[in-house]
């Protein structure tokens, strides 16, 4: 998953990553979930948040680069255990980017025998009036009268109006940008990189680079023949690092 670089809130924070996930939910949280874990191979996986809902999960495994999205991104995900994951948090400017990129690895529907609150995890679901009642009067939440309800309603309308407004980098933001990325796409590759670099020049806009980033990366890895694998995998490891911190 391409997302723009956030700002770090937690790291090394531990225990399932069930727990930690639906702590974020609860908070209400706007950012994404890092976390590094070894199955059958290393993999690193990312869980994106939006005010607190799930949308978005992605696995990229570290050896065969395979990636797994979406639902049965989290699924696996919600099977780690005992794990160490960085939290950090992402403006709703940054929000509505990594979801226009990440478009593959949106989260539909939690994954099967998961039940949805407030866009979180929980592993029980309020049913009954007699249940909703007995929860508020334990916390002391008083219901909402219908006026209230229509107000939520409309700052909730609002709120996602506001997250689908286009955003844009500056001009000089984005001859910087490709110019660091046709910079190390010479440190790797060196002479051949002139393919790889001709496809970023070509861009005009960092939303056009974005969209054909994977021509870049088939343009890299075209070059396997001259150059390693492990070095291209460098290289396009390192691109997305540069994007996501000038985007």
């Amino acid at each position: 998953m391409l997302i723009p670089k956030g700002e770090a809130i937690e790291l090394g924070k531990r225990g399932s990553f069930r727990d930690i996930i639906r702590e974020l939910s609860e908070s209400g949280f706007s950012g994404y979930v890092e976390v590094s874990y070894k199955i059958d191979e290393l993999s690193k996986g990312k869980v994106l948040f939006n005010k607190g809902k799930i949308v978005a999960a992605g696995i990229q495994r570290i050896i065969s680069k395979k990636e797994v999205v979406g639902s049965d991104a989290l699924k696996e995900l919600l099977s780690l255990e005992n794990c160490v994951a960085d939290v950090y948090a992402l403006t709703e400017e940054n929000v509505a980017k990594a979801m226009e990129w990440n478009k593959k690895a949106v989260v539909k529907e939690l994954p099967e025998g998961e039940e949805k609150v407030e866009g979180g995890l929980s592993e029980k679901v309020i049913t009954t009036p007699d249940e909703r009642e007995a929860i508020l009067r334990k916390y002391g939440i008083r219901m909402p009268s219908q006026e209230e309800i229509d107000q939520i309603i409309i700052n909730a309308l609002e709120g996602s109006y506001e997250l689908l407004e286009p955003t844009t980098v500056s001009t000089t933001s984005f001859e910087s940008l490709k110019r660091a990325l046709e910079e190390t796409a010479e440190l790797y590759l060196g002479k051949l990189s002139r393919k790889v670099i001709d496809v970023i020049e070509s861009c005009t806009s960092a939303e056009e680079l974005v969209e054909r980033f994977p021509e870049i990366r088939s343009a890299a890895k075209s070059l396997v023949v001259f150059v390693s694998r492990k070095k291209i995998d460098e290289m396009l490891s390192e691109m997305e690092r540069i994007i996501g911190e000038y985007i």
